[in-house]
């Protein structure tokens, strides 16, 4: 597992929100590529601010975020070291969000998406870099899964995310194409939501040959798959409730950058 999540690590990001300069709070996110552009992925919930089910703010203010910061890694005088980049969230003068989400479901889905500069990833990695991305490989009901962020907005060495681990609770083939999210056995904080869920394989590996529909082994050094992204405990103000989360979907991700749907909500009265 070190030498993927030593290649990984760099991918993913740490998110502070922002509403007229004011912290309202931080999350995780993680730089995702697509053809030539690059995105920064994390849930709708963090870049709306809002509750995903009645479109409530999530702040106790009623404020929401107009800005999102993130830190990207890179080389200074050949040593590790952040920057961080700020982008608005909304047009100036238009006042739509600048940022995507799924064309059809809109908010039901808790994934956000936004587009950002090829100059602010640092040295992020492509998670479909084919030197190590198997998109077959199989993961069992049990099997180890793990979500690097940024719980509580703690960090590793630097501003490197903190990997935690998890077991798969549902599914993945038997949903595939029907459920839009699976569950994951994990005990996590405020502050990893938007983390990618990712199955990771140091030197050997079962894999679906789709030509055959067939498993096989596959053997080399450094294989990983992206699952979903991460969205938080199905409980979070109990603790002693089962430590389930929920993950969305990877397949989401691709859908939200083709449709091009500027983020939005749909506000309800109740809670």
């Amino acid at each position: 597992m070190a030498a993927t999540a030593s290649f990984l690590t760099t991918s993913v990001t740490k998110l502070e929100l922002l509403c007229n300069g004011n912290s309202l709070g931080t999350a995780t996110g993680f730089f995702y590529k697509h053809q030539s552009n690059w995105y920064l992925v994390t849930n709708w919930h963090v870049l709306s601010g809002r509750y995903p089910k009645n479109g409530q703010p999530r702040h106790e203010s009623g404020a929401v975020p107009d800005e999102c910061r993130f830190f990207y890694c890179h080389l200074k005088s050949e040593q590790l070291a952040w920057a961080e980049a700020t982008y608005k969230l909304e047009h100036p003068d238009q006042g739509n969000t600048l940022w995507l989400q799924h064309p059809s479901e809109g908010q039901q889905v808790d994934i956000a998406v936004l587009p950002i500069e090829a100059s602010h990833i640092g040295l992020a990695k492509d998670f479909f870099d084919p030197s190590g991305c198997d998109p077959d490989m199989l993961v069992d009901l049990g099997g180890e899964v793990f979500l690097p962020g940024y719980p509580l907005g703690l960090s590793a060495s630097g501003l490197m995310p903190i990997w935690k681990r998890a077991s798969l609770a549902s599914s993945l083939e038997f949903g595939e194409g029907i459920n839009k999210f699976f569950y994951v056995d994990t005990a996590t904080r405020e502050g990893m939501s938007g983390a990618p869920c990712i199955a990771i394989s140091n030197w050997k590996h079962y894999a679906l040959d789709r030509a055959t529909n067939k498993v096989r082994v596959v053997e080399r050094p450094l294989s990983w798959r992206l699952l979903g992204v991460y969205s938080g405990r199905l409980n979070p103000s109990d603790n002693f409730e089962a430590q389930i989360g929920l993950v969305w979907r990877e397949t989401l991700i691709e859908e939200i950058i083709g449709g091009g749907v500027n983020g939005d909500f749909h506000l309800e009265s109740h809670l």
